[in-house]
């Protein structure tokens, strides 16, 4: 592999990682189309994750340290229990539970979709999840948030393993539809991604050992995906706040036909 293409691939990534748009879908399409092959190695899946999975301890580091503390503090003090820190914490191992069952049984099936064609189906039905989204909800605070909802939004994540299917988009939906505000839901969502990100990684360990690419390639997909990232987690809020996040349905809509058809005429 070389620099430019890591380079690409970690944009795409980085780009599509934090959008509602599906990055391991972009991936597989970018790949494709640009001529490098119909299916990804799952070690750029991990390269490219390593960096966005940075971008969001960046960007959320004080949810992320309210989480950790507010959990440790937890375990030894019933005061601490009552705080926010310690139920943001207990909403991401509840919902980062049913994302590693599914993710880990599904992962021959990921293997399977890893191509156009379930792509662009997966990429058409991203755009619905999106379009019905609602805007918010009534749950301002974390403690408002329930168990449930957080299992709810860990299953959808689970299933968001199929490429297209939009991680964050999905997880956001589905926060929105169970009553999680705007402001809270992509927190929520990030915070859970962090522990998918992370499980991710460490599986794969082996995977890069194996690979045969240079660092180069590596750090450039890292850096990329980490950089473009940090801005789409920017933006992503900001559209929210707009009350803008089914806005990307059309794009989805569009990129899935024009793939369909592709396929149709080349096929």
């Amino acid at each position: 592999m070389s620099i430019l293409q890591a380079i690409v691939l970690g944009v795409v990534q980085g780009l599509t990682e934090f959008l509602p748009v599906s990055s391991s879908g972009h991936l597989v399409l970018a790949n494709y189309f640009l001529g490098w092959g119909e299916s990804l190695p799952l070690y750029v899946d991990i390269a490219t994750n390593t960096g966005t999975l940075l971008a969001v301890l960046i960007f959320l580091w004080r949810d992320v340290a309210s989480a950790i503390t507010g959990f440790f503090r937890g375990l030894v003090s019933a005061e601490a229990r009552r705080e926010p820190g310690w139920r943001l914490a207990l909403l991401v191992l509840v919902g980062s539970v049913p994302t590693a069952l599914i993710g880990l049984g599904m992962r021959g099936v990921f293997e399977r979709l890893n191509a156009p064609l379930p792509v662009a189906v997966a990429l058409a039905v991203t755009g619905f999840v999106l379009w019905f989204a609602p805007r918010s909800g009534p749950k301002h605070a974390v403690g408002s948030v329930t168990f449930l909802d957080a299992l709810v939004a860990g299953v959808v994540q689970g299933l968001a393993v199929v490429p297209g299917v939009s991680r964050s988009g999905s997880t956001i939906a589905a926060l929105l539809a169970r009553g999680v505000d705007k402001e809270l839901a992509p927190k929520l969502s990030f915070l859970l991604y962090l522990v998918v990100s992370f499980g991710v990684a460490l599986l794969g360990v082996d995977e890069v050992r194996a690979a045969d690419i240079e660092a180069g390639p590596l750090v450039a997909m890292t850096v990329a995906s980490f950089a473009v990232g940090y801005a789409a987690l920017r933006l992503v809020f900001a559209l929210l706040r707009r009350g803008r996040f089914r806005a990307f349905a059309p794009y989805l809509w569009a990129v899935s036909a024009f793939t369909l058809a592709y396929l149709a005429l080349v096929g």
